[in-house]
């Protein structure tokens, strides 16, 4: 199983069981996730595919809570980031 499978296969089980708090565990899936790519361009393309991944219709029928919602808001602010520590 690759990475980026691995990893949205737990934010849906995550966001299948839904509860106060679970954003935290879903963020460091993500910062996890983003971890195994160094440089500005992989880390990139690993957002962009995740986001992607996140937004398709298959997964977003497990979005609950608007939890998909919360883990792409914090893809943005890992995404400025990174720009900022790659410039």
């Amino acid at each position: 199983m690759d990475r980026l499978h691995e990893t949205v296969c737990h934010l849906v089980s995550l966001a299948g069981s839904y509860s106060p708090g679970i954003i935290l565990e879903a963020e460091q899936v993500v910062d996890i996730y983003l971890t195994a790519f160094s440089g500005y361009p992989a880390r990139r393309a690993a957002l962009d595919a995740l986001l992607d991944e996140l937004a398709s219709p298959v997964n977003r029928a497990f979005n609950r809570g608007g939890l998909f919602e919360q883990i792409e808001l914090h893809l943005q602010r890992r995404h400025r980031e990174i720009a900022r520590l790659f410039q």
